[in-house]
């Protein structure tokens, strides 16, 4: 049975936590498509067509304007023109836009989906990032607050206070859409794996923790994490990064990371590694003692709202996570199944001591029922009445 037709409009890379919504629709009789405004090898296509009937990808990017880009433009047109296009006759049920790039998404609604239901996801929600090094561009924050008022719905992935008070502050006066669902980057069945008995740390006896994710735009707000990677090094705790700086051209990856990380890459107690796939990366980071969840040192007041697929990343693979003090949703999140474990910039320099202390087995059966209770299969149907409901009301 044909329920209809979902457009996952991406003005950025494709989530994880997309292609689990995405595969549940798909699995529950509607079609799905994936437009993503970036290039083809930015995200893996063979593993997201488990999510889509059909995915476009307009290989094309669009960066900080430079008289080096120009030949990338130019090349490129082609491509981003014919992704406009297909766009254009996608005829969807309902578009679920993704920021992402707030512009493009207001450009997107004004000129494709003004007429259809349209449901604005900010993946990243632009006003709570206000205090982080610059200012973000006062075009992109007025095409936030445009989204937020003429989207037909919302859906966000933190506290279920953030758009009451977690924007209001930045957005003066905001008449901002009334429906809105709390959905959270939950687990998914199919990717998780039972709990792995060969750690790295049982070959060396050492302590082994790994970073998923990406990092700011700006290095100089990047610092923090290389600060908290210091703090564990100069403790002797391995550190294992898998990471993409996807906000820049790939060519340009190499050179950002090496600046960004400078001396730590000499350091034998810090591994690099190449990005892998959503599920891949679930089984790599199964040997790793824990996950490590460091924010910017610059106080932030959207961190006490935020969540992110870290959290069941982290589930799935068995690893329990380690997180900065600022994250108290995260922390209220945590405390229910005893796997609160936070820290903070300045007792970071402790935690090898901390983690000596804690129980492993019991952590472990702690992430098993949290991530029994934390799984998208069960909170689905939550979701697919929200998107019934924009549907019926816009129609």
């Amino acid at each position: 049975m044909n329920k209809g037709k979902i457009v996952f409009y991406s003005s950025s890379t494709p989530s994880v936590m997309m292609y689990k919504i995405a595969r549940l629709f798909k699995t529950n009789g509607y079609k799905t498509s994936l437009f993503a405004m970036c290039e083809k090898d930015r995200f893996e296509r063979d593993f997201y067509s488990g999510a889509f009937n059909q995915i476009v990808c307009s290989n094309f990017q669009f960066f900080k304007p430079s008289i080096k880009l120009i030949p990338y433009f130019i090349k490129r047109t082609h491509s981003l023109l014919k992704f406009l296009i297909l766009l254009k006759f996608s005829c969807p049920s309902a578009v679920i836009g993704i920021s992402g790039v707030n512009w493009q998404l207001r450009l997107a609604h004004k000129y494709f989906f003004k007429k259809i239901p349209f449901i604005y996801f900010p993946y990243d929600i632009l006003s709570h990032y206000i205090g982080l090094g610059k200012l973000p561009p006062a075009f992109e924050l007025q095409a936030e607050r445009y989204c937020f008022e003429h989207a037909d719905g919302i859906i966000h992935k933190g506290d279920p206070n953030e758009l009451k008070t977690g924007i209001t502050s930045v957005h003066k006066g905001i008449n901002i859409c009334k429906n809105q669902i709390s959905f959270l980057p939950y687990c998914s069945e199919e990717f998780i794996l039972p709990f792995n008995k060969d750690k790295l740390s049982n070959k060396d006896n050492e302590i082994h923790v790994v970073y998923v994710g990406f990092f700011f735009n700006d290095p100089e707000s990047s610092q923090g994490f290389v600060n908290i990677f210091k703090d564990l090094l100069s403790q002797k705790i391995h550190v294992h990064l898998y990471t993409q700086a996807t906000h820049l051209p790939k060519k340009e990856e190499k050179d950002y990371n090496k600046n960004l990380f400078g001396p730590l890459l000499n350091n034998s107690y810090f591994h690099v590694h190449n990005p892998l796939n959503p599920k891949e990366i679930i089984s790599e980071i199964s040997k790793y003692d824990y996950g490590i969840w460091p924010i910017p040192e610059i106080s932030l007041e959207g961190t006490k709202f935020f969540t992110g697929n870290k959290i069941s990343t982290h589930l799935e693979a068995g690893t329990p996570l380690i997180y900065d003090s600022q994250l108290e949703f995260v922390d209220n999140l945590m405390k229910k199944y005893s796997l609160n474990f936070s820290f903070n910039k300045t007792n970071a320099t402790n935690l090898k001591e901390k983690i000596s202390k804690k129980n492993y087995p019991d952590l472990e059966k702690n992430v098993e029922n949290m991530r029994n209770d934390f799984l998208m299969e069960k909170n689905f149907p939550r979701l697919e009445q929200f998107i019934q409901k924009i549907i019926q009301e816009k129609n």
